[in-house]
């Protein structure tokens, strides 16, 4: 009995060691990200070595390479992470209103009530994956690949909230609207965002003009419900 029960503690010692590792492993591994993310969107992604984030985060470099092999496929791991926290934001119907809000004047730092570090990152990611040799991302880069597969996903969910907000009638009759939508909302979002964050530009009163995109894309919507009601 003696026996049986010294293994079995040995047994809960075990399990109870192997959580532990289990934690200080998740924890280091997010303090990697949280360092990243902030080295990110300071110096972009030509800018941010594995040494400074090393730095950064407090851990050892060996610490840092034991979880990334390299810093393409932190950067992965990085936008995988500020995507789950942009879908968690973004669940739901987003009407236009908030999604420009949210967009221009979160985004622009006019608000910054408005926006996350995450969110902020994925709009820094679209320079440095859409105009490929200024964000330091090549043709066979993993980290451009892995953020044009999430903005597609992102589009697909943007087309289906604003769907979601827009009169059912109106989608009946006019099915591709909440594409279109889409497609401005996000042209006036990422130029706002792009002119807010260049070193020679005015000053402009970013969460105006978030109202006034709102005000336009909404009058479009008011458009396409008239048309439809006059055709009924």
């Amino acid at each position: 009995m003696e026996q049986g029960t010294r293994q079995s503690g040995g047994t809960r010692g075990n399990t109870r060691g192997k959580g532990t590792r289990q934690a200080r492993t998740g924890r280091s591994r997010e303090q990697i990200l949280r360092a990243a993310l902030d080295l990110a969107l300071e110096h972009g992604y030509q800018g941010t070595t594995m040494a400074a984030v090393s730095t950064e985060s407090g851990l050892p470099i060996g610490s840092v390479y034991w979880h990334f092999k390299s810093k393409e496929q932190l950067f992965v791991a990085l936008l995988e992470h500020c995507y789950e926290v942009w879908m968690e934001i973004h669940s739901g119907p987003e009407g236009l209103r908030q999604k420009l809000s949210r967009g221009i004047a979160g985004l622009s730092g006019a608000d910054p009530e408005q926006y996350t570090k995450e969110e902020a990152l994925l709009k820094a990611a679209a320079v440095w994956a859409l105009s490929r040799q200024l964000g330091g991302l090549g043709e066979d880069s993993e980290v451009r690949a892995a953020y044009l597969r999430m903005r597609v996903e992102m589009f697909k969910v943007d087309v289906s909230r604003i769907t979601e907000s827009v009169p059912a009638d109106v989608t009946d009759r006019f099915p591709d609207l909440p594409t279109k939508l889409t497609v401005l909302s996000l042209a006036l979002t990422d130029g706002l965002y792009l002119h807010a964050n260049s070193e020679v530009h005015l000053e402009l009163d970013f969460a105006g003009y978030a109202d006034l995109a709102a005000r336009a894309l909404e009058s479009l919507v008011d458009d396409h419900a008239r048309r439809a009601a006059e055709e009924r």
